[in-house]
């Protein structure tokens, strides 16, 4: 899909115009993709940090993405909120020059970023949690490549039959982030975070894993990590605004 040129009519005479294939065939993607290695069909990714967010913020606090110098852009609320006719994905893959320049200027000096938290079901269509994933993969690589940030793969849980596909390409990542907001009440998603962490701790050179838990008490969110702690990952559960909130009303609720 190289450039071309069409003929136009100027003053009696033809004459070319340099046009770009990629963009006319919404494939405007492929300027990232070539950037990438694959291992299988999706896109490597490397994350081994040094440091690592000491601060959780969700893409609606405005206010928070700069809260302390390691603040970690993150993904943690409804897909509508980032994921909209004028949202990261389609300004990439639509080359929206505008609004891409808006999403640079609103994340300029992010030093860290969560992937994306798309949903993703067991019972919704398959093509429809792969363009998810696709989607996911993307908009990484435009954080790595036009941010400089560094990416940290985010947990996605899906059934176990699917790991291998949903975590291809991550094997050289040492730190992976999690979310328990939503999943600690019911027995059968506890499970499937614990599923998934033992899978990320078998398959990826872990190091680290970050928590985002808006849990009032960080004991009952560390207990679906007993598989990672117990092999010496280290386990944080990262600050984050609800977090701090269900903090203050878990102590005011002791008190009455």
């Amino acid at each position: 899909m190289n450039n071309k040129s069409k003929k136009i009519f100027f003053e009696g005479h033809f004459s070319r115009k340099p046009v770009k294939m990629t963009s006319l065939l919404n494939y405007g993607i492929c300027d990232l993709l070539r950037k990438a290695q694959f291992d299988g069909k999706l896109p490597i990714h490397h994350c081994d940090p040094n440091v690592y967010p000491d601060f959780l913020a969700l893409n609606t606090e405005k206010g928070k993405l700069h809260f302390t110098p390691a603040t970690a852009l993150c993904f943690y609320s409804y897909d509508r909120t980032f994921d909209n006719m004028d949202g990261l994905y389609n300004a990439i893959y639509y080359g929206n020059k505008k609004r891409l320049k808006e999403y640079m200027e609103k994340y300029a000096g992010i030093r860290f970023v969560v992937a994306p938290d798309y949903s993703i079901f067991d019972n919704i269509w398959e093509l429809e949690n792969y363009s998810r994933l696709w989607k996911i993969r993307i908009i990484m690589l435009w954080f790595v490549h036009e941010i400089g940030a560094v990416v940290i793969p985010n947990a996605i849980y899906v059934n176990p039959s699917e790991f291998d596909f949903y975590f291809n390409g991550l094997t050289k990542c040492t730190v992976m982030c999690f979310s328990t907001k939503s999943h600690v009440r019911y027995g059968s998603e506890r499970r499937r975070v614990i599923e998934t962490v033992k899978y990320a701790v078998d398959h990826m050179p872990l190091k680290k894993i970050l928590v985002y838990s808006a849990c009032g008490k960080d004991k009952n969110s560390l207990k679906l990590f007993k598989y990672a702690i117990e092999r010496g990952i280290d386990v944080s559960i990262v600050d984050n605004t609800l977090r701090r909130r269900n903090q203050i009303l878990q102590k005011k609720e002791v008190l009455k």
